[in-house]
């Protein structure tokens, strides 16, 4: 064990000294189409010794933070590495930049260029490499520069300032030299940029100045200094993008939030993280749906399921209301259920958000093809933010409520422009979980998706971007108890409920989501959702025998659902 302890501390140090080789280019992972390099020839690598065996950053000073392969240091890069390696391939360059150096990157990251003023040896970045940046953003290449707080109380985390300076006015951009310290800013629903993060940290950073000569200039985010702190009042961009020639400047006024803060268990970095750097990839002509440019959507929607329950089991006996019999064979009844209604979907804009305020109005429900009674009134409110994501929905009527939890369906989240086929990005969403009696209002789950865009497709004439999350899981694992599946009067009984699940785990789960998006408007064409769960459900009050034959035929509980949304032409 020795040997081998030996052994990972000498290839550290190997790798170590193999990267701060002049000249030297070492690739944290190959294997992603979206090339990103990050600088460590204008910031150093770790070089203060702990001990035998620990080489790490600075503790005193910025000198090697934000290092690569520190797993000591509070404030290495090394947990948004991990994150972001998943998605795009990460390479660290000890190399000036020049026309060669770049060739094949779509992105370039400096973090806090050392401040030569406080490290002896700092390299400055070049007016060359000046000039060697701007034609790489203007050619399609996307930069982003990391910066810190730049007043006097906090000169051991400063950065070199004159030449980045000059680079930044290249592109209209520069900063404050004030410190917000370390506050928590909320993130407000329908944000236009960020989602799904109702809290981020922003580590002591400063705020941005957008110049008049910036070339369509967009404030990612504002960050501000919380209220703990009695003794400022800041406030500002903390995150801004502006778009000279075909490529990208993205200017962030902290580099450590993306450190030890994306830990932080109260707030969620390294969501921020994810979405800020897909802004890095090169554009593709991707646009999410301008709902502004429609005075309504009309959708056909309709609800189908089935299930399976063996007739020696006592779940057999719960009534099914609004249900049919399906007899694939005279011995074998399964109850199975249709519904179907027309949605309108119409918007206003939100100029504060510059989100969309949807009213839902939904028509003519029926069970089968028998309209529902109480069928007036059904409406569904929720905002859509300008990449597509669904969040605050409220209903009125109990069918506006039974379609709710399928409802975000109709738009597409398409976080950023750069997106191509088998990309990947995450998003919460609501599952509705099959249950019983499916005519019941259903148990809802809030899950994050993975959403994979699959492919390019044509759809009924139209050129599409197929959108699909798929998925299965224990029924414990996302929370699912015998009080999700059963109908009220058995959840609520007298003495407790009769039954519960054989096992822990319960079962199984299967879902899948998938969204024809026109490629042209981004206007969700086709949304069908299917879910199903097979479980095992043991009534209390009789035994079960041991063979896998008498748990099935005694326990054994199939249900599906499918909900599909088709627009109207």
């Amino acid at each position: 064990m020795y040997k081998i302890f030996i052994s990972i501390i000498l290839v550290a140090l190997n790798l170590q000294g193999l990267f701060a080789q002049q000249g030297e280019t070492i690739n944290y992972n190959d294997d992603k189409d979206v090339k990103l390099l990050f600088d460590y020839y204008h910031h150093n690598l770790p070089s203060t010794k702990v001990g035998n065996h620990i080489v790490t950053g600075s503790w005193l000073d910025s000198d090697g933070r934000y290092g690569w392969n520190d797993f000591v240091h509070t404030n290495t890069l090394d947990h948004a590495y991990t994150i972001l390696s998943k998605e795009y391939s990460i390479s660290m360059s000890r190399s000036p930049y020049s026309e060669q150096l770049l060739k094949g990157f779509d992105g370039v990251v400096i973090f806090a260029a050392d401040n030569p003023d406080l490290i002896a040896g700092a390299k400055v970045i070049s007016d060359q490499e000046i000039s060697v940046l701007e034609k790489f953003v203007e050619e399609g290449g996307s930069l982003m520069l990391m910066l810190n707080a730049m007043v006097e109380d906090r000169f051991s985390e400063s950065f070199e300032t004159n030449q980045v300076k000059k680079l930044l006015r290249k592109f209209g951009l520069a900063w404050n030299n004030d410190d917000t310290h370390y506050s928590d800013n909320i993130i407000p629903s329908g944000h236009p940029y960020f989602y799904d993060v109702p809290v981020f940290h922003y580590g002591a950073g400063c705020t941005l100045n957008i110049l008049p000569e910036a070339e369509n200039p967009e404030v990612l985010l504002d960050v501000y200094s919380d209220s703990t702190y009695t003794d400022r009042s800041v406030s500002g961009p903390g995150i801004v993008m502006v778009r000279p020639g075909k490529g990208k400047v993205i200017l962030v006024g902290d580099a450590g939030s993306w450190t030890g803060n994306i830990s932080r268990p109260w707030a969620d970095n390294g969501k921020i993280l994810q979405q800020l750097f897909r802004y890095m990839k090169p554009d593709q002509g991707v646009r999410s749906v301008d709902y502004s440019t429609y005075q309504s959507l009309q959708y056909e929607v309709s609800v189908a399921g089935l299930q399976a329950v063996p007739e020696a089991n006592s779940l057999a006996m719960i009534s099914h209301p609004e249900y049919r019999l399906f007899m694939p064979r005279p011995t074998t009844q399964m109850p199975y259920f249709e519904a179907s209604a027309t949605v309108d979907l119409a918007v206003q804009t939100d100029s504060v958000t510059n989100s969309f305020l949807s009213d839902i109005a939904i028509h003519n429900f029926k069970w089968f093809d028998k309209p529902a009674k109480d069928n007036e009134g059904q409406k569904i409110a929720m905002r859509i933010n300008r990449q597509g994501k669904t969040s605050a929905v409220q209903t009125e009527g109990k069918y506006a409520q039974w379609l709710a939890s399928d409802i975000a369906i109709l738009s597409a989240l398409l976080p950023t422009d750069g997106l191509r086929p088998g990309d990947t990005w995450q998003s919460i969403e609501n599952i509705r979980i099959p249950a019983l009696r499916a005519t019941d209002l259903p148990a809802v789950k809030m899950k994050e998706l993975d959403i994979h865009y699959e492919k390019d497709i044509w759809y009924e004439g139209t050129r599409c971007r197929l959108l699909v999350s798929s998925g299965e899981a224990w029924l414990s694992d996302w929370g699912i108890t015998v009080e999700d599946i059963l109908p009220e009067e058995e959840i609520k009984r007298v003495g407790g409920s009769n039954y519960h699940f054989l096992n822990e785990r319960g079962g199984k789960i299967l879902f899948k989501r998938e969204q024809w998006v026109d490629m042209n408007t981004g206007v969700v064409l086709e949304g069908r959702l299917q879910t199903r769960i097979i479980t095992w459900i043991q009534d209390k009050r009789r035994p079960i025998g041991t063979r896998n034959l008498d748990k099935d035929n005694e326990a054994i509980v199939s249900m599906a659902n499918t909900t599909t949304f088709k627009l109207k032409q």
